[in-house]
């Protein structure tokens, strides 16, 4: 127990440092091509974020375990949006007035959606798979015209941008292996303990592995908050990386094809409602700050008791 225990801790340390390197050469890029905070948010970062949940369900599905993989993905977009975004709305107010997030949250909306249905279907399958490829097409398309309107002017010297490209290189290489090696540790650690403590995979995952792969974001979030940055770079990154997390994590695990029996049906309603909220906060041109900060973090405390209470 204890040397399992150490090594979900270690893996969870992995997949820190594989995501600082990850999101410090991911923010420098977006800086050099000139893009917004929302569009490094929503594609740097959003992706540099999702790939802890990615490493971790591909392993956790080709080991046998797909339960692991279904509650690293639903757990880490539960903790995306309740606990990250609660913890960012106590530091600082997050607006969610601009039309460019109101149309992200409009997708993620959609998302959510297809989601609830796929999950009635009890089953991963190739065609589900290619339903997630084609939404994840017109997303990217989507952001990319987005990215065409919101692109900056870049005053970088030239040797600076030569010297830039050099460094982000060997930073972004060594931030994916860390991740993979944390992936890896996290989905062993993580199905012995909950083996050994009778609790089923889905919630070891949906709570400590999730959390674990989630931590990417809320490293972000948090640092964010600190340096006084740009608060569209935590929106856009909570709503890429939960976009990321279904369309393409969940998209991918299709070659599997396995059935699963859970049906998820009070993490949906959760997720469907939130989504609806934040939508309508967004039209509604209304802010996320403490009061929110507190209702969000409430509910996911209630979620993880709700899990742990299942078990009993």
């Amino acid at each position: 127990m204890l040397l399992q225990s150490g090594i979900l801790i270690l893996a969870i340390f992995f997949l820190y440092l594989g995501a600082e390197l990850t999101l410090e050469s991911s923010e420098k890029i977006g800086k050099h091509f000139g893009l917004s905070p929302l569009v490094i948010g929503l594609l740097i970062v959003g992706f540099g974020t999702s790939l802890p949940e990615f490493f971790v369900s591909q392993l956790a599905t080709y080991r046998g375990h797909p339960e692991i993989a279904l509650g690293n993905i639903i757990g880490s977009n539960i903790a995306n949006i309740f606990l990250i975004m609660g913890v960012a709305s106590l530091l600082v107010p997050l607006h969610l007035n601009r039309k460019e997030i109101t149309r992200q949250l409009i997708f993620h909306l959609l998302l959510t959606v297809g989601l609830i249905s796929y999950m009635e279907f009890g089953s991963v399958t190739l065609w589900g798979s290619a339903f997630w490829g084609l939404y994840f097409l017109v997303y990217m398309y989507f952001t990319f015209s987005e990215m065409k309107k919101t692109k900056i002017l870049n005053t970088e010297p030239v040797e600076e941008k030569d010297k830039l490209q050099l460094l982000m290189v060997p930073k972004l290489l060594g931030g994916f292996a860390l991740l993979y090696l944390g992936g890896e540790w996290l989905v062993t650690s993580g199905s012995k303990l909950g083996q050994m403590a009778g609790i089923s995979e889905y919630v070891i995952s949906a709570i400590f592995v999730a959390f674990g792969t989630s931590f990417p974001e809320l490293v972000t979030a948090l640092l964010a908050c600190y340096k006084k940055k740009d608060t569209d770079l935590i929106t856009g990154n909570i709503i890429g990386s939960n976009i990321f997390n279904v369309a393409f994590v969940l998209g991918s695990l299709g070659v599997y094809q396995f059935e699963f029996n859970n049906n998820f049906l009070v993490e949906m309603v959760v997720l469907g409602t939130v989504s609806i909220l934040l939508l309508v906060f967004s039209i509604a041109k209304k802010s996320l700050h403490r009061k929110s900060g507190i209702v969000l973090l409430g509910t996911y405390l209630a979620l993880v008791t709700y899990w742990v209470q299942t078990q009993n």
